[in-house]
């Protein structure tokens, strides 16, 4: 028994646990506010190089709030960084086996293999209710099909699992669009340009559906929050 702590023994395992309590401190004050947002000021003022690396981390750490927040940004190309690595966030954060059947779902939508992608979604949502973008590619899939009213449910769950989901605000609004509530798809349209106030494609929506919306007779109640 006494083998086991030789001094030389003994200074390994001194060094072992400092290694082990170095790491454990380390991997903490990643998961710090004051942590993510200093990758965050990196994201917003360093090259393009420094941009990657740090969107990458948020990524790892979860970053979410400080990716949405640069999607705010004057520059474009923080904008493009910071949308990228929020897909990427999104997709990656229910674990590589979820990843693994979306990327395969995904595959089956591109190559319009409707029933696959619709049998491997489902079974993807049965096994993590939870994962927002697994509703969210399902949802495109309803739509791609003209299942509207299917597709703009499950961007309800998705916007109930991640809120600041443009893209779900984004579908939302077309399924709307085709189901006739203009008034929905005119405040979905204006969420997801709050999120993503620089995105053109957004605004220029935007602006056709109030321009159609303005023309309707309108109700003195709306079921909707004014946005």
């Amino acid at each position: 028994m006494n083998r086991l702590f030789t001094p030389l023994l003994t200074r390994l395992y001194g060094l072992m646990i400092g290694m082990l309590l170095v790491h454990g401190v380390f991997h903490l004050s990643r998961q710090t506010p004051l942590y993510k947002d200093h990758l965050y000021q990196q994201l917003l003022s360093g090259g393009r190089s420094e941009k990657l690396s740090a969107a990458g981390e948020l990524v790892e750490i979860g970053g979410q709030r400080q990716l949405v927040l640069a999607l705010k940004n004057r520059s474009a190309d923080v904008r493009e960084v910071a949308t990228s690595a929020l897909w990427d966030l999104w997709f990656h954060e229910a674990g590589s086996q979820a990843y693994e059947m979306t990327i395969r779902a995904v595959g089956q939508i591109d190559r319009s293999e409707f029933a696959g992608a619709l049998t491997a979604l489902n079974e993807l949502i049965r096994q993590y209710p939870d994962f927002a973008e697994g509703w969210n590619r399902r949802a495109t899939l309803y739509w791609m099909t003209g299942r509207y009213e299917e597709s703009q449910s499950d961007c309800q769950k998705v916007l109930g699992l991640k809120p600041e989901h443009f893209g779900a605000w984004q579908g939302m609004a077309r399924c709307q669009m085709q189901t006739g509530d203009l008034e929905g798809a005119v405040f979905s349209l204006r969420r997801a340009a709050w999120i993503q106030p620089h995105d053109e494609a957004t605004q220029s929506l935007l602006r056709r559906c109030e321009k159609l919306w303005r023309w309707l007779p309108k109700s003195k109640t709306s079921q909707y929050e004014r946005a």
